[in-house]
């Protein structure tokens, strides 16, 4: 079984900085992995916060070089390493967090660099092992000219995407086709295009072509957390007829055969046979 939850859904400078929306990032939990995918502000706090041990994190996977998605990444390569004592673990990051770039500084020091195992640069059409997950990387559409997404697919062909900040493209459809779960980061409602960033169209557009099991959208802006996001899922549900959620803070999402969503550790709300 594969286990994601949500230590932050907010999005964007204004929900960052009034923490209108939490801003931990996703925890990726399976038999063999326990990953963190970008570990914003409050990350390590949210985490302690949910029962999840910030110490048995084995893979960090951070998508760009923004401080909503990095804040915490320094902290928590040291609660990976047990404070920089056991060298374990594997970092995947943008090339602009590792290095920066034109537009970005690194969002790592030199020393929390040297304290994972293994270090993997996530470049568009990247593919590697993380413990019992296979990943596959994609470039994204956003201001760091870096940023990237992934799809990861489990041992029993299980299979979850994940697309931070990004603006819609054509590859997308196909590249997260047919998976189990596909997280969209939507930063605006309809109507409210931002550039480098999603809104409800984009989100349903992409749905409608790759028609995930579940669709879960999450990391919103101001704008969107008034409208607010469960009425913009069902903008999409309606529109497409793909099963789509809101994420909300501490909400657990499990795929087995079935996926199931539920608030902190409870399984409920939502109950969906693969496919079905």
């Amino acid at each position: 079984m594969v286990e994601i939850i949500f230590l932050g859904t907010g999005g964007g400078r204004f929900a960052m900085i009034t923490q209108r929306a939490k801003t931990g990032g996703i925890r990726i939990i399976s038999e063999k992995t326990n990953m963190h995918v970008d570990p914003g502000p409050g990350a390590l706090i949210y985490s302690l916060e949910q029962g999840l041990d910030p110490q048995k994190i084995n893979a960090l996977f951070i998508s760009h070089s923004h401080l909503d998605h990095t804040n915490d990444a320094c902290l928590l390569i040291e609660a990976m390493t047990r404070g920089g004592k056991n060298k374990r673990g594997t970092l995947v990051a943008s090339r602009s967090v590792i290095e920066g770039n034109e537009i970005c500084d690194k969002a790592i020091t030199r020393y929390h660099m040297s304290l994972p195992e293994r270090v993997i640069e996530a470049k568009d059409g990247a593919k590697f092992n993380i413990g019992d997950f296979k990943i596959e990387t994609i470039k994204a559409i956003h201001a760091d000219p870096d940023t990237v997404g992934f799809r990861l697919e489990t041992l029993d062909a299980r299979s979850i995407g994940y697309l931070p900040d990004s603006e819609y493209f054509e590859d997308l459809g196909d590249f997260f086709k047919g998976v189990n779960l596909l997280i969209l980061s939507v930063l605006r409602p309809a109507g409210k295009p931002w550039k480098g960033h999603m809104t409800t169209e984009d989100a349903a557009r992409i749905a409608e072509e790759a028609k995930p099991d579940l669709l879960v959208i999450t990391h919103f802006g101001m704008q969107m957390l008034l409208s607010p996001p469960s009425k913009e899922a069902r903008i999409i549900e309606e529109k497409t007829g793909i099963h789509t959620a809101a994420a909300r803070y501490g909400m657990r999402i499990s795929i087995d055969e079935k996926i199931k969503v539920g608030e902190s550790k409870k399984q409920a709300d939502l109950s969906l046979f693969m496919g079905g």
